[in-house]
């Protein structure tokens, strides 16, 4: 089973998470800033388009940053125990 993936022609190792999470906010920079959107022309009109999905991909990005954080030791508590108090 592979564990790399190339995305803009950058290929990294997805066994990494905090890899995953910094090559996944550069290709949503390059998103942003219109670095994937494509041109099409016909005559004098011109249409730009783009495929990505930013919510997507911020799930993605959220996602592997919260691996990231629990292989370095770090990582956030998603659940709390209920406390009772009684007055």
């Amino acid at each position: 089973m592979t564990t790399s993936i190339t995305i803009r022609k950058r290929t990294f190792d997805v066994s990494d998470p905090c890899s995953v999470a910094e090559n996944l906010k550069l290709v949503r920079l390059q998103i942003v800033a219109g670095g994937q959107a494509e041109v099409i022309r016909f005559g004098d009109d011109e249409v730009r388009y783009s495929r990505a999905n930013l919510e997507a991909l911020e799930r993605e990005i959220e996602r592997y940053e919260g691996a990231c954080a629990v292989s370095r030791g770090n990582g956030r508590r998603r659940r709390f125990a209920k406390r009772i108090r009684f007055i």
